[in-house]
């Protein structure tokens, strides 16, 4: 029984700490700045989306053509944002 409840122990502090080692990815780099790896491009549209390493979700940005020109999918990125209609607009891409 001993053996059982040390391994739950284990894995739950490996679950929450993993949890936290991704959390501070997006919240260490400061207020509209998100992190993540490119997943899709769309030059047409003005837009690229990311998968965001604290939530692993989707995130679309619209942004110019100069930000889009310098990016790859499968990039690792950081971009700061503002909002505007209920939109982001990426101001900032750092890879």
């Amino acid at each position: 029984m001993k053996k059982r409840s040390l391994m739950a122990a284990v894995i739950l502090a490996v679950f929450v700490l993993g949890s936290v080692t991704t959390t501070w990815a997006c919240k260490s780099a400061g207020p509209n700045k998100h992190v993540g790896n490119v997943t899709a491009i769309d030059v047409k549209a003005k837009t690229f989306t990311i998968r965001d390493a604290e939530t692993d979700h989707p995130m679309s940005f619209e942004a110019t053509d100069k930000i889009l020109k310098d990016l790859k999918v499968s990039d690792r990125v950081m971009v700061g944002y503002k909002e505007e209609k209920g939109k982001m607009i990426a101001v900032e891409v750092q890879s």
